[in-house]
């Protein structure tokens, strides 16, 4: 007991499992299973011929026709930008010290959003731990790790990428791939890591490894953006593999693996922003968790484990407590788990709801 608190570690107790838990858990893998499927079948129909859809005088030729005229303006400028890099670069010097730079950017680029938020108070109700706010040792605490850890442990690995990248296949030649193809690489890069960051990280919460390295990184019980990456040497460098994962199945391309670095950075850090902004459009998305699932985690050192979708956490059963406490947070209503399940940012928030639901 702390502070009249009850704290409960998951990785130190294993609760029993009873028969009606076990078959629970078979239906909830079985329901995950059918849905992969049946979003294999939808792709595998959407690419089949159709008759020509029209909207008033607009056909779906003429929004095709704008999009490949779009692709090709876009493809032309990045075809342009990567000429440059490869002008003035060497592979070495691309695959190594310029990605780790990009990744620097991008990184702590990301961060500025919500470190300008947490600086005005009206943004404060939409914080998932409103009580709670980083201080400047934190901060600058995490910094110092972070530059130590990027400085010495992820430039020297970003720096024998070259190697790898060769070994593995990875091009940086013209002509660049088809721009369109992001649009099914980059959600398929999600999925694989998402998979794979699910049971890693479950993995690092057993009581025999997660004093040794896991805990560094739940020293943050509220984290903010850069948390993101504040971690034990190891942890980075096992999941540093779940973000290599896609790109060497289904990519192999630099500027591929850039664009997924971009896409990954920027979700990372909001998943460790402390904020759920109802306007945000990663709540649009399907199974996004984002910052309200990952908060919970750091929150009570309990499930869910996944980074970035809630799929892995209902199917095998390590999100109860969270869905417990979501409910509470839509007012007791049932919703649709685990494609949608957010109530209010934080109790206050659903206070404020009330009282203007009884003033209306």
């Amino acid at each position: 007991v702390v502070g009249g608190q009850l704290k409960l570690r998951s990785h130190a107790v294993r609760p029993h499992r009873s028969r009606n838990n076990s078959s629970m858990d078979s239906t909830r893998v079985a329901i995950f299973i059918a849905v992969l499927a049946a979003a294999v079948v939808a792709v595998t129909a959407a690419n089949t011929t159709a008759a020509p859809v029209a909207i008033g005088d607009i056909t779906l030729g003429d929004v095709i026709a704008q999009l490949e005229k779009a692709e090709a303006l876009v493809h032309a400028k990045m075809t342009a930008g990567w000429s440059v890099v490869l002008d003035n670069f060497s592979p070495f010097v691309i695959a190594g010290p310029l990605t780790f730079v990009f990744h620097e950017l991008v990184y702590f680029g990301a961060w500025v959003p919500w470190l300008v938020l947490d600086q005005i108070p009206y943004f404060n109700k939409y914080k998932i731990q409103p009580e709670k706010k980083a201080d400047g040792a934190m901060v600058a605490k995490c910094l110092k790790r972070l530059l130590l850890s990027h400085v010495f442990i992820q430039l020297p690995m970003q720096l024998l990428f070259h190697w790898v990248a060769q070994f593995l296949g990875f091009s940086m030649a013209l002509p660049l791939p088809p721009v369109r193809d992001l649009a099914w690489q980059l959600p398929t890069f999600f999925v694989i890591e998402d998979f794979y960051f699910y049971w890693i990280h479950r993995a690092l919460h057993h009581k025999s490894v997660y004093k040794y390295v896991h805990k560094i990184h739940h020293e943050h019980t509220h984290p903010f953006g850069i948390a993101a990456e504040y971690a034990h040497p190891v942890e980075t460098f096992f999941l540093g593999i779940g973000t290599l994962l896609g790109p060497l199945f289904f990519a192999k391309h630099m500027v591929t693996l850039w664009a997924w670095l971009f896409v990954r950075l920027w979700e990372t850090v909001e998943d460790h922003s402390g904020y759920d902004l109802p306007w945000n459009p990663t709540n649009f998305i399907p199974f996004w968790g984002g910052a309200v699932h990952h908060d919970f985690h750091h929150k009570t050192f309990q499930g869910p484990y996944s980074s970035i979708f809630t799929w892995c956490d209902w199917a095998f059963g390590t999100d109860k407590m969270f869905r417990a406490q979501q409910k509470k947070l839509r007012d007791g209503k049932e919703g649709a788990y685990p494609a949608q399940f957010r109530g209010a940012p934080n109790f206050e928030a659903l206070e404020r709801e009330r009282a203007k639901a009884k003033v209306a």
